[in-house]
């Protein structure tokens, strides 16, 4: 080591909820949206500051809605349709990803049915949705 240059050790990350590698395939085969869902949510994870989950819906509309505390990032993993924000709509499709940021009114149409990952900051908490409907 040059005189330049200083040792480092690993980041500290005891600070995380967990640390997971999750096969996204596996866990939504295994919680299959079913007729009688509405829709789905496949949590594959939170950390102490983010949720991971995989949506899985039926095809058309989903009601326009706010998220008050967190902002969402969605990435397409399947389905193609489009989704509105901000009175802008915008075709979507597999590979596509967006972010939306919290108390931003949204809504989605899917021609298919559609698997989106969503990242929401701060968590995401399943017992205690934060989810306003506006119509």
């Amino acid at each position: 080591m040059s005189h330049h240059e200083t040792a480092t050790s690993a980041p500290d990350l005891s600070h995380l909820t967990k640390i997971d590698v999750v096969d996204v395939a596996a866990a939504v085969e295994a919680d299959r949206l079913t007729d009688a869902d509405t829709f789905k949510r496949t949590y594959l994870g939170h950390g102490s500051q983010s949720s991971v989950f995989v949506f899985q819906g039926h095809p058309g509309p989903f009601r326009t809605h706010v998220h008050e505390t967190h902002d969402e990032i969605g990435y397409v993993l399947r389905g193609t349709g489009s989704v509105t924000v901000g009175g802008m709509t915008r075709p979507v499709k597999q590979g596509d990803v967006w972010v939306i940021p919290a108390n931003t009114p949204h809504r989605g149409q899917f021609e298919d049915a559609p698997q989106v990952l969503f990242i929401s900051s701060p968590i995401d908490d399943p017992d205690n949705q934060d989810r306003v409907w506006l119509d």
